[in-house]
């Protein structure tokens, strides 16, 4: 039969049992808010990072472009000829039409290569991002299981 002392005894190791366990579960939820906020917050630093990125990379193809079209010389145009001009000199013409064409076709692919270029350039400066976030991510992941592991390792 128990005495007395026994049931006294039995309910502070409870209440101190339930109160451990509370502690525990308190430090494992402010530990799972801070990684919760370090993952969103380099969550919202990519954003950021894309969106400018993504700024630059407009920017830059619209000054590509806009390098392209001032560089363009409207005296490139091929011109009618006239009968007197296809008599006099008939391959005169299909010279000038070609080394016309040659040309532009020369500035549309420099175009397309600094178009090239600019999407090339972007795409690794957000590789860089995506990289280094994924980095920060796994260390606050991987802070927070050690953490817990701390946490609930103390008796």
């Amino acid at each position: 039969m128990p005495t007395k002392s026994q049931p006294e005894t039995q309910a502070p190791m409870g209440a101190e049992l339930f109160t451990d366990m509370h502690a525990k579960a308190l430090e494992a939820f402010g530990a799972f808010a801070q990684t919760n906020q370090r993952v969103l917050q380099g969550f919202v630093d990519l954003s950021v990072a894309t969106a400018k990125e993504g700024m630059r990379a407009y920017a830059e193809l619209q000054s590509a472009a806009l390098e392209a079209a001032r560089t363009a010389q409207p005296g490139t145009t091929i011109q009618n000829p006239t009968i007197e001009d296809l008599q006099s000199d008939p391959f005169s013409w299909y010279q000038k039409g070609l080394l016309a064409t040659v040309d532009s076709t020369q500035k549309a692919f420099r175009l397309l290569e600094a178009n090239a270029q600019v999407v090339t350039r972007s795409a690794e400066r957000l590789q860089a991002s995506t990289e280094r976030t994924g980095k920060e991510i796994q260390e606050a992941l991987t802070s927070y299981i050690g953490r817990l592991r701390e946490i609930y390792a103390r008796n």
